[in-house]
């Protein structure tokens, strides 16, 4: 054990678990900690010039890396401006430690902030730390808790007294802890079972599917089953978009669920969310019949909103590689063939959905304003095969997706369940700093890069390299998406008349200005055979860069 400051003892876990950069936004309170973090020149601190920016970039990091950040916001106001993205973290279970150094013990009957209880619906752990001695072992948990599978965000607290005074610290090494789960064998042969006759099969995968590598298994059990493949949200590469068995995210209200959903006669969802609505989602969402087989690693999902036939607790890697062993062994040559069938079916409804976008693209070439589809084309078509999408483009993420294939895992992270926007612009720095070798496009809406417009600052500030195309509709076109849904949904009024209040934009966000301002490169594009050769150039500038693409808003 040695004799040192508490301060210094963070400095010292952080090294332990590995950490590179600290994403944060300091004040006062802060200054111990930021005393120490100076004179720890491999911990790189990236300042942020608002909250948001700071959890983005962590929550970017975290996805890219495959490692746990370590965020600092100022007490109670400057965490409090972080919680929304901290609740978008532990919606979707990004790994990510947060802390913020408290007021004085002393002040206890003054003014001081249960800044633990402030954060705790929206992390897995979290604790304050009051004396020296407590760092190391709160330290440790906190990494711990956060990448142990369900992953999610923690919180670490500081009083000033515990950084100031000395202790003996001892900082154990990061340990290796081995926490893939396999499936009960019992629970695999039932759903083998019900999977090998089944008519109708369906897949629905999430995004631990990608957390847990394993896509490559997705595939093969789909291709067995000859089953059409959904996603539910698609944050990470959860299954090639290009496969003929692919057909989509789900849509976010239950009324607009494919036919083929409720036709299907046995579900299989992994590692996801079964199912959501933003309004009244109904109890049965699948035919009375069916069967739902959940596999997922996070025990809360199952059985969560919909009545769960078999629930398989497990990895859901190991649970998808053991079914499809347990598939061979159900298939009969019939069944086999069966399965082919309804795969060569699928694909050719998957190729006359394509070839029907294409032939969209064609009719819009000459609109102005542009399409959404045209935009997402030419970033498509002058994109690098290696390119990484950050995608917070909102009511446009539908047509992105029917623009870019993404058939690598890591290719493409998008905003998670938690529904906050603010979060791309950081969330493609953190994601640059994690590969700084492949190109970045953070595809953005408007209103979203609004909320979190400081990135640019410290994009600037850092040189980090990241290239923004503004998603430029002049307005909150996702709430008047969701206002129709909720005119139809729950007042039963489709038609009902609307100004649009709140929505429209009285004055347009010049995202280009406000780049230009903080030392970024920006071009306003309207003309979309100017975004090849605008984002090229950007590339090749090795420096941030923002495109502000003006899209038609149109419903």
């Amino acid at each position: 054990m040695a004799v040192m400051r508490g301060r210094f003892a963070v400095v010292e876990a952080l090294r332990a678990e590995g950490v590179r950069y600290v994403f944060g936004n300091p004040g006062t309170t802060e200054s111990p900690l930021m005393d120490a973090l100076d004179r720890a020149p491999d911990l790189k601190y990236i300042l942020a010039a608002q909250e948001g920016v700071a959890m983005g970039m962590a929550d970017g990091y975290a996805r890219a890396s495959g490692e746990v950040p370590f965020v600092n916001l100022h007490i109670d106001t400057g965490l409090s401006n972080g919680l929304s993205l901290l609740f978008n973290a532990y919606a979707g279970g990004t790994p990510l430690v947060l802390s913020s150094v408290n007021a004085s013990l002393s002040k206890m009957a003054d003014y001081r902030t249960d800044l633990a209880g402030l954060t705790a619906q929206f992390t897995k752990w979290g604790a304050e730390v009051t004396h020296a001695d407590q760092i190391p072992s709160v330290m440790r948990r906190a990494f711990a808790e956060a990448r142990t599978p369900p992953t999610g965000p923690t919180f670490v607290g500081f009083a000033p007294e515990s950084l100031d005074s000395e202790a003996e610290i001892s900082i154990a090494p990061r340990s290796d802890t081995f926490v893939r789960a396999g499936p009960d064998p019992r629970a695999v042969e039932t759903a083998a079972a019900a999977l090998a006759d089944a008519q109708r099969p369906l897949m629905v995968v999430g995004d631990r599917v990608s957390q847990f590598d394993a896509v490559d298994a997705a595939v093969a059990v789909a291709e067995r089953l000859g089953a059409r493949v959904y996603g539910a949200g698609y944050a990470e590469m959860t299954f090639p978009t290009g496969h003929p068995q692919w057909i989509g995210q789900l849509p976010p209200y239950a009324r607009l669920y494919p036919e083929q959903l409720r036709a299907a006669d046995v579900v299989l969802a992994v590692g996801c969310k079964v199912f959501h609505d933003f309004f009244d989602l109904p109890t049965n969402v699948l035919a009375p019949d069916a069967t739902l087989i959940h596999m997922d690693c996070n025990a809360s999902e199952i059985n969560r909103s919909q009545p769960t036939d078999l629930g398989i607790l497990c990895d859901p890697r190991a649970g998808l590689e053991a079914l499809a062993e347990a598939l061979d062994a159900a298939f009969d040559p019939a069944r086999r063939e069966a399965a082919r069938e309804r795969a060569g079916s699928i694909g050719a409804e998957t190729a006359a959905r394509r070839a029907a976008t294409l032939a969209s693209l064609r009719e819009c070439r000459t609109s102005r304003p542009m399409p959404p589809l045209r935009m997402m084309h030419e970033l498509a078509q002058a994109a690098p095969a290696d390119t990484v999408i950050v995608d917070d483009s909102i009511s446009a993420r539908p047509i992105l997706h029917e623009a870019f294939e993404f058939s690598r895992p890591g290719s493409m992270h998008s905003e998670r369940a938690g529904g906050a926007i603010g979060w791309g612009m950081g969330a493609a720095l953190g994601v640059k700093l994690a590969e700084p070798d492949r190109p970045v496009l953070g595809v953005i809406g408007d209103g979203s890069a609004m909320l979190s417009a400081q990135a640019l600052w410290t994009a600037s500030a850092y040189e980090i390299p990241a290239v923004y195309a503004i998603c430029n509709n002049g307005g909150y076109r996702v709430l008047k998406v969701n206002l129709h849904a909720y005119f139809e949904e729950v007042l039963g009024e489709p038609d009902r008349p609307t100004s649009y209040l709140g929505m429209d934009l009285p004055q347009e966000f010049d995202l280009g200005a406000i780049a230009k301002a903080m030392g970024v490169a920006s071009e306003r594009i309207e003309d979309p055979e100017r975004i090849g050769p605008a984002f090229q150039r950007a590339l090749d500038s090795g420096k941030p860069a923002l495109l502000d693409v003006i899209i038609d808003g149109a419903l």
